[in-house]
Order: structure tokens, then C-alpha cells, then sequence
């Protein structure tokens, strides 16, 4: 492969550019109430996110030992998604070291996107409010490809729509849904340590894992040579 230049990076959003965790608890606990069960921690939520409102509020339900039944499982994601989109966010922040990266990496050429399960209506708004839309080509949410990571046509679909080339492609994600996204679409994946996933990304298998943003362009660079 040649260098950054033309490479297509597709960004995973909650849990690798921005640590949405405090307001998506935030919303989670407020559907706990409701139902009258405990609250969940931060830690707990941390390993709940990735495949949307309807997969979260389930496993929280399912972590208070509840199986909802489909009507009430609608109101409860209903009046999550009603918090939630109140207070995006409201205590929200980009993961530290992220916009100085996407600087650098568009500056060296680099394509980049964002490949999410967040929906559009949510995800577009959380980019907006810290400024980085600016940095890439397309934003892909949940249902926008036809199908949801972690199939690979997800990522395939958002790395096409950015103007990208599958065959000079990576995908940066936390967690085993965007390391089976990229694998189903036989593309490279950098995992993030700092995100949503029970288990701990250096065990889940990824071409590379970092702990801070300033280690992933040296990272890519040295995947690049391999």
C-alpha cells in the first residue's frame, strides 16, 4: 500500500470520537426509572452501546434481570430517544487528542468518514456541536446502507460514499461490532482502548489497538508497511 494519501479511514462515532457514555446513561437511567428498576453505572453502560437504542435499552433491561415485551419496549426507547436527543451533548466530549488527528490526516490526504449505528438524526448533530463534520467526506448512520454493522456492507457502503476505494481502506472503531464489520468487509481495523466494549479490545483481535489519539498516524503509517 501506498501512503495516507487517498487512504479511506472510516471513523466508528460513540466510543471512539466522542465519549457520548455520560448522556446515553443519562437516558438509559431515565427508562430505569420509568420501569422502576435500579440505575445503571457509566462502567456498565460503556459495555451496552453499539447496536443502537433498541439493543441498549434491552440490555439494560435484561442487566435488572427484564425481559420487555415489544409494546413496552417501544415507549421505553420512545422516551430514551426523548432524553437523549434533549441533551446530546450535554456532557458529551470528544476523546482527547481527536480533532489534532483528523487535522493531520486530512492534511497528509487521507479520506475519512464516519460508519455508525447512531441514527442520522443523532449523530449529525453530535459531529456538529464539536465542529467535525467539516473533516469528512460522508457520515453513514444506522439503516443509511440498507443493513447495520457489524455486516460489512456497512462499512463498505460508507467508504464508497466518501469517494474511497475498499482495496485502500481502514476502519477505526472500539469495539467487536467494528472489528466483525471490518472483517466481514476484509479491511483493515485499529481498535481504540479507551471505548464501549466488555471485553478488552487488545483481546478481541485487531490489526493494531492505541491508547491515545496521538499514537493512531504513526500506527496507520506502520499498518501501511507491513
Amino acid at each position: 500500500m501506498r501512503g495516507i494519501n487517498g487512504l479511506a479511514i472510516a471513523f466508528d462515532l460513540d466510543g471512539t470520537l466522542v465519549d457520548t457514555a455520560p448522556d446515553l446513561v443519562r437516558a438509559t437511567n431515565a427508562v430505569m426509572v420509568r420501569a422502576s428498576l435500579p440505575e445503571i453505572s457509566l462502567t456498565s453502560v460503556r459495555g451496552m452501546i453499539g447496536q443502537g437504542a433498541r439493543a441498549l435499552v434491552i440490555k439494560a433491561g435484561l442487566a435488572a434481570g427484564v425481559s420487555f415485551d415489544e409494546a413496552t419496549l417501544a415507549t421505553y426507547i420512545a422516551h430514551f430517544l426523548e432524553v437523549y436527543q434533549a441533551g446530546l451533548t450535554k456532557e458529551s466530549l470528544p476523546f482527547d487528542g481527536v480533532i489534532d488527528v483528523l487535522e493531520a490526516l486530512s492534511a497528509k490526504g487521507a479520506i475519512l468518514s464516519v460508519c455508525t449505528n447512531k441514527p442520522a438524526h443523532l449523530a449529525q448533530p453530535v459531529l456538529e456541536a464539536f465542529d467535525m463534520v467539516r473533516y469528512f467526506k460522508a457520515i453513514v448512520a444506522n439503516g443509511q446502507a440498507g443493513v447495520n454493522k457489524p455486516d460489512g456492507r456497512h462499512l463498505t457502503y460508507t467508504i464508497e460514499a466518501s469517494g474511497g476505494s475498499v482495496d485502500r481502506a481502514l476502519m477505526v472503531g472500539d469495539s467487536i461490532t467494528d472489528l466483525q464489520a471490518a472483517r466481514n468487509a476484509s479491511i483493515p481495523v485499529v481498535l481504540a482502548t479507551f471505548g464501549y466494549t466488555i471485553e478488552k479490545a487488545s483481546a478481541l483481535g485487531a490489526d493494531a489497538i492505541f491508547d491515545h489519539y496521538h499514537e493512531l498516524p504513526d500506527l496507520i503509517e506502520q499498518l501501511l508497511i507491513r
